[in-house]
């Protein structure tokens, strides 16, 4: 179960652990029922209010990430686009290849940590095939993997989130 489940699901829940917990409350509570059942109530409330708040939280985080990835990307894409098929690159446009790869690796990262939902990850993931198909992203992407830089992210892995 993870937070993506109980997001979803926090009513249900609540209403599942804390009427278990009422049903136990009443059968072996004993003369702090009552108490015990107003504390079981508060805590299956203030689960939901919790859930809501965590889910709003991340929600604006992951809204937070994608628009700056996003005005990141569209920053480079131009001069991304310019370099395809380019034969001899200059220190900067290795420098703006290597900057889209670093994007690319800190989108992964957020990724796995579960703030960036799988059809976003899918769609970048589909981008990413795209250049590193081409000359001369494909080199330069052999060259840098090598350095290990980018918290995991393979060939692998990209093409994997593109299915």
């Amino acid at each position: 179960m993870n937070r993506h489940f109980i997001f979803r699901n926090y009513w249900w829940i609540a209403m599942l652990l804390g009427g278990a917990a009422v049903t136990v409350c009443l059968y072996f509570g004993g003369d702090d029922r009552i108490g015990l059942i107003g504390t079981v109530l508060a805590g299956a409330l203030g689960f939901c209010y919790f859930a809501q708040q965590q889910k709003l939280a991340e929600t604006a985080l992951f809204h937070q990430l994608f628009i700056g990835f996003n005005a990141r990307y569209d920053k480079i894409n131009g001069s991304l686009f310019s370099l395809l098929n380019k034969q001899n690159l200059l220190p900067e446009d290795r420098s703006i290849i290597v900057d889209y790869f670093n994007l690319c690796a800190e989108e992964y990262l957020f990724y796995q940590q579960g703030y960036i939902p799988r059809k976003v990850w899918r769609s970048w993931c589909r981008g990413m095939a795209w250049y590193l198909k081409r000359h001369p992203f494909k080199d330069v992407w052999n060259d840098e993997f090598k350095t290990d830089s980018f918290y995991g992210l393979s060939l692998e892995v990209i093409h994997a989130g593109a299915r």
